[in-house]
């Protein structure tokens, strides 16, 4: 009978947390490349073996967090274990800090993916076209470093870097480990299925999630490190985003950091304006906060206002004013494409204080913005609950003479109001309902009336 012994299974492989014992040197544009060949990134298929290749891309990552830790610590950002107080070799979440964070007037805190390393905004940017820190957080942090605190405090704002991914306690190597590197920790061989999560041994105390995290920066950073009257804007990422709302809106939290809060960009959430709750966080959505989407316009093009844009594919429901991301066609990139736009706009409500609020954002499927009509054609039998809209033939002359000149159709506009929005006509409610006659088509999606004239 044949018989497998333990001893006789392939042993794990091994590699060095090393950039040039992996084969890789970082050039003079900062960018990771082969030390065989220099025009070659990070190449992960070394071998048809899975398992290799994972062990090999977790020593990778690990060099690449040693790099960006260093040049955290010459930005003299100091590190900070969570909770509060914890010991090196204990179960604790590391983040980093202004060593005289108290002293500033303005703090910026930073909250990425839930899915990254520390200080990792996009592995395909940073060991790719892009580098090193145009991939992590140091170039923003490195920005920020040339930003005042206000009109009246020209020294540079303090920063807190969250850390909402390494969340998973690796007993072993004394330091936590993201949802996806705790998978290709060393295992007893390489053919075993892994490690359960166990609470007890892989938890970490006040963050065994992302909510918590975010609740424990808040209480046990912001709350004893900040200075009393210092104003804090808050950059969040992805689901760490979804996380941050979730815990501010709530009176109570409110009531206590609300005083705080200066300004906050979300970027890539998903959390809906439905959900508000608290009466103070969603006046503070929208006057002081703005939201990125990924959408095909170009970088800082309106895309929704405070109610959000049924005119819009997607979802704008953000409670704040939102923008297009440019380029940015996925999550992780969002804050590397928009990162001038963000800043320049931390910088603008930090110069203007208790006098800014947001501009009324004029779009098209918002209050009394225009739809374009294949827009319109767009939505089929999309719900749009609680808005009117009313498609009508331009009566403009110059329209009218160039249907005469060129026999095109003249364009329609769209006038779209929320019924429950401030400012709302009552005129447009009247409007939707005038002029039905046999060559008029009445298309109605729930609460949804659009009108077109002539048969069209």
């Amino acid at each position: 009978m044949f018989r497998r012994r333990w001893s006789g299974l392939p042993a794990d492989p091994i590699f060095p947390a090393n950039l040039s014992e992996l084969g890789y040197f970082i050039n003079e544009d900062d960018e990771i490349r082969s030390l065989e060949n220099a025009d070659y990134y990070y190449h992960y298929f070394l071998t048809k073996n899975e398992r290799y290749n994972d062990r090999r891309r977790f020593a990778y990552n690990e060099a690449i967090g040693k790099v960006i830790h260093s040049r955290l610590d010459a930005e003299s950002l100091a590190p900070l274990r969570l909770p509060l107080g914890t010991e090196p070799t204990a179960p604790h979440v590391p983040i980093r800090i202004s060593p005289d964070l108290p002293k500033h007037s303005r703090v910026v805190l930073i909250v990425g993916e839930d899915t990254q390393q520390f200080g990792v905004l996009a592995h395909r940017v940073l060991g790719g076209k892009g580098g090193i820190n145009k991939g992590s957080i140091l170039n923003l942090v490195q920005a920020l470093k040339k930003q005042p605190c206000s009109s009246t405090d020209p020294t540079r704002p303090g920063v807190i870097i969250a850390n909402p991914g390494e969340l998973w306690w690796w007993p072993e190597g004394k330091r936590g480990l993201t949802s996806v590197d705790r998978h290709h920790i060393p295992m007893t061989s390489a053919v075993h299925l892994g490690r359960a999560y166990d609470k007890v041994k892989n938890g970490i105390p006040k963050n065994l999630t992302t909510g918590e995290h975010v609740q424990c920066v808040f209480e046990e950073v912001v709350d004893k490190l900040v200075g009393k009257n210092a104003k804090l804007d808050v950059i969040a990422v992805g689901n760490s985003a979804e996380e941050v709302e979730r815990y501010l809106n709530d009176d109570e939290v409110w009531k206590k950091f609300g005083p705080k809060m200066g300004a906050m960009v979300v970027l890539g959430g998903f959390y809906h304006s439905d959900e508000f709750k608290c009466e103070g966080f969603k006046r503070f959505m929208q006057e002081r906060t703005r939201a990125y989407a990924i959408h095909h316009t170009p970088l800082d093009n309106p895309i929704a206002g405070s109610f959000g844009n049924p005119g819009t594919l997607g979802f704008t429901s953000f409670g704040c004013p939102a923008f297009s991301a440019g380029e940015a066609n996925m999550t992780e990139v969002m804050l590397i494409e928009t990162h001038d736009s963000v800043l320049n706009w931390l910088e603008k409500v930090a110069l203007l204080g208790e006098a800014y609020y947001n501009e009324d954002v004029q779009i098209y499927g918002d209050e009394d913005g225009v739809i374009p009509e294949e827009i319109l054609h767009a939505w089929g039998e999309k719900d749009l609950k609680g808005t009117e809209a009313e498609v009508k033939e331009s009566e403009s002359p110059a329209l009218e003479d160039d249907k005469a000149s060129n026999g095109s159709t003249p364009k329609k506009e769209v006038v779209a109001s929320k019924e429950s929005s401030p400012g709302s006509s009552q005129d447009s409610k009247g409007a939707a309902a005038e002029k039905e006659d046999e060559e008029n088509v009445v298309l109605k999606v729930k609460d949804l009336k659009i009108t077109v004239e002539n048969g069209e």
